[in-house]
């Protein structure tokens, strides 16, 4: 009851202070002070304050549409903005899903985030609820997303809130985290600061830190971490901020594209498709949202094979060279007008720069089970005889307000 009381209270809170912006807002326009910023959260405002329709089951097992007012646990409607809102009902689910975005985001591109975070729920299916969690100042250009400035000062904040979610949800419910690009590096050092959710999904990551080369540098056992990485994805060749977790031998690489499974069946290509629908990508992480692990399809394609031009011939390998060349140069250059900034090396060495996180405890690596996970090419799906993939789905929304693409978010990652 306590949580119950406490959710609905944090709720009502933050809608009453996006009443109250939005007041402010229109005053502003109505007096014709208003600048185009103000104009444009105005708009977004008034779309957060849009109830959603949702398709729910009533008592008799009737599926009937029912309108509430959006869920935010937080929510900040100054500056760039932020915004945690949860989907579903919290409480109940018996499996939680914590969505972080990446770079290019803010109160203006939620929306975008939060048609992801609905199409992981539906994908998860019932019993599942998700939170987007954008509670951190998301790089805005790749100058700002070359730093990992954002991610040190967010992750920490992800890991108070992950643990604050262990005490506001069903004391059996199972929490993953979901990341996607920048968002890798704030779950990252979420993890690092004693973040323990029961899975990690990253997809399309930059990397961690530069000496993080495998899951047992920064996961805790008995968490377990899967990985995408779309043929194409740049960001991922690039290894801007560490090795690609893609490459990690403790991790469990899944599948993004799968030919086999119907015609409705769609590829995912470079850095932005993770959550298309119908794709083998939103699969995967639906399954390790509900749990359904021995369903999941891996791969183990390279750099070279994804992005081959001609026999002998592929763009990846290179560009990976040229973006570390690159990485070096800068953060050559951060080492020296910030030294204390950027961790290059493990906590528990000597060169590890002061106020670094204390290193994580020792565990093993977590080794790949023979639990009947799926082993899939790039361009071929190997099926378990007889086997059938779950199709269970959760209650559809749909959100008033003008549609945006929720592959980009709007126009963040």
């Amino acid at each position: 009851m306590a949580a119950y009381d406490e959710l609905t209270e944090r709720f009502r809170a933050n809608h009453a202070l996006l009443v109250a912006a939005r007041d402010r807002l229109q005053a502003a326009v109505s007096a014709g002070t208003a600048t185009g910023e103000q104009r444009t959260r105005l708009d977004t405002v008034n779309e957060l304050l849009t109830p959603v329709t949702a398709a729910e089951v009533d008592a008799e097992g009737n599926v009937v549409e029912v309108r509430r007012p959006r869920q935010f646990l937080k929510v900040d409607p100054e500056g760039q903005g932020r915004a945690v809102e949860v989907l579903g009902e919290l409480r109940q689910a018996k499996n939680v899903a914590v969505l972080v975005p990446g770079m290019g985001n803010s109160l203006d591109t939620f929306r975008g985030q939060a048609d992801r975070g609905d199409l992981v729920r539906a994908e998860a299916g019932p019993g599942t609820a998700v939170i987007v969690w954008l509670d951190y100042d998301s790089p805005q250009g790749l100058a700002q997303a070359a730093s990992k400035d954002a991610a040190l000062d967010g992750g920490p904040r992800l890991a108070e809130f992950l643990h604050e979610v262990d005490e506001l949800k069903a004391a059996d419910a199972e929490v993953t985290l979901v990341a996607h690009s920048y968002g890798t590096d704030v779950a990252g050092e979420a993890l690092i600061n004693g973040a323990r959710p029961a899975r990690v999904v990253m997809t399309g990551s930059p990397g961690i830190r530069k000496y993080i080369d495998e899951a047992a540098d920064f996961v805790p056992s008995p968490t377990r971490l899967y990985v995408e990485r779309a043929p194409g994805d740049y960001v991922a060749y690039s290894e801007w901020h560490g090795p690609d977790p893609a490459t990690f031998p403790d991790a469990v690489r899944m599948a993004t594209n799968d030919p086999l499974a119907n015609d409705e069946a769609v590829s995912v290509h470079w850095h932005n498709e993770y959550y298309r629908t119908n794709s083998e990508a939103l699969r995967n992480i639906g399954r390790v949202v509900r749990g359904d692990l021995q369903a999941i399809t891996t791969t183990a394609t390279t750099r070279t094979t994804e992005t081959e031009l001609a026999p002998l011939t592929s763009w990846g390998t290179p560009f990976n060279h040229l973006a570390k060349t690159a990485s070096a140069v800068y953060n050559g250059v951060v080492n020296l007008t910030h030294p204390h900034r950027h961790p290059t090396a493990p906590p528990n060495t000597p060169t590890a720069a002061p106020g670094t996180p204390a290193a994580l405890p020792d565990a093993p690596a977590v080794p790949v089970p023979d639990d009947g996970v799926r082993q899939a090419g790039w361009s071929s799906v190997e099926r378990v005889p007889g086997e059938r993939e779950s199709t269970a789905r959760g209650a559809g929304v749909s959100r008033g307000g003008a549609h945006r693409d929720h592959q980009t978010g709007g126009r963040g990652r």
